[in-house]
């Protein structure tokens, strides 16, 4: 019996550390990937699009119509959605740029601001 009793407190020390990990990353807590969330009513600057990011949250964030960036992608009919990513729009949209994208919006925004 004395040998089991010297395992039992490693063993409660590795299950309470990778418990809090799991119960973390099962209630959100625990993010990794370096991706902020984009909630309704977050503001978000052109210099915050990053590429993970869908053309809705992009929308939500700047505050434009899903339409209006969907439009400046300059993608072909039906090829892009709210729910695709700048990323993958690279690889549909030949030449696009999300550095290029980002100063084209933030023009369409100083000139909705301005008038």
């Amino acid at each position: 019996m004395k040998p089991l009793r010297r395992f039992v407190m490693p063993a409660m020390a590795l299950a309470l550390f990778f418990g809090t990990i799991g119960v973390s990353q099962a209630t959100g807590s625990w993010v990794t990937s370096g991706r902020q969330q984009v909630a309704a009513g977050t503001p978000l600057g052109t210099a915050d699009l990053k590429g993970w990011m869908t053309l809705e949250q992009a929308a939500e964030g700047l505050g434009m119509p899903v339409a209006d960036l969907i439009g400046m992608v300059g993608a072909p009919a039906d090829a892009v959605t709210g729910a695709t990513a700048f990323k993958e729009i690279e690889a549909i949209v030949p030449g696009f740029s999300l550095t290029t994208f980002r100063a084209a919006v933030q023009a369409r925004l100083d000139a909705r601001s301005k008038g």
